[in-house]
């Protein structure tokens, strides 16, 4: 019996059916093991607070002493803390924007600015990013040597100034104006390590890619 050129025998496409039902399992628990967590990090919990999520502060009277704050506190509860002076402290991403005596920075406090860094370091995904734009003295913008990003961790600040819900100078956005900055920790390009676990397992993916591919040709008589 003859078969036309590129018909598939039902037993080669039953095979073919279950070839690729085992490697998408397979796959999926190797993806997993390139993303597990590494156990050196540190273990990371909510944050406490004092209130409940729903509830504010009351707003600030606007005294002499700082509050210390995160942005979350600033996003959530901006009336709360609308004119009061802040206290806030994170890492800068992104660009500093110059803008004659003073300068815009874009300060985060989330996890992965102030304990883990970028993901090309560590590739464990805790959540979203969270910050607040900063206008600083130029001089401090001067002395930032980096900004975080996908390869680089950002100098950490530690800045005291106003909290504006909407500052005109910044187009209406959330900001903090600042009185006084300073570098508290001088950022530095990312390392990432090298897995041998995760390194064998995308090979071994390669081998099965390489070998469904071969498989998955039409028999020919």
């Amino acid at each position: 019996m003859t078969r036309r050129t590129g018909q598939i025998a039902m037993s080669h496409a039953i095979v073919g059916v279950l070839t690729v039902a085992a490697v998408a399992l397979a796959t999926v628990g190797a993806l997993s093991l390139l993303v597990q967590r590494d156990e050196q990090l540190p273990a990371l919990g909510a944050p406490a607070r004092e209130e409940a999520d729903d509830i504010c502060p009351a707003p600030l009277d606007g005294g002499d002493t700082p509050v210390t704050v995160a942005a979350d506190d600033l996003v959530e509860c901006p009336s709360a803390y609308d004119g009061a002076l802040v206290r806030y402290e994170g890492e800068a991403v992104r660009a500093i924007l110059r803008r004659g005596a003073r300068a815009w920075l874009h300060l985060n406090d989330d996890p992965y600015a102030l304990d883990l860094g970028p993901l090309y370091e560590h590739r464990t995904a805790v959540g979203g990013n969270s910050g607040i734009p900063v206008s600083v003295p130029a001089g401090v913008a001067e002395a930032v040597k980096y900004v975080g990003d996908a390869r680089h961790r950002g100098d950490r600040l530690a800045v005291t100034g106003t909290f504006h819900r909407a500052d005109p100078a910044d187009g209406g956005g959330p900001t903090i104006q600042a009185q006084t900055a300073r570098v508290t920790r001088v950022g530095q390009a990312a390392d990432r390590p090298f897995h041998l676990s995760r390194a064998l397992t995308a090979a071994a993916l390669s081998v099965v890619a390489a070998t469904v591919a071969l498989l998955a040709r039409p028999s020919v008589r």
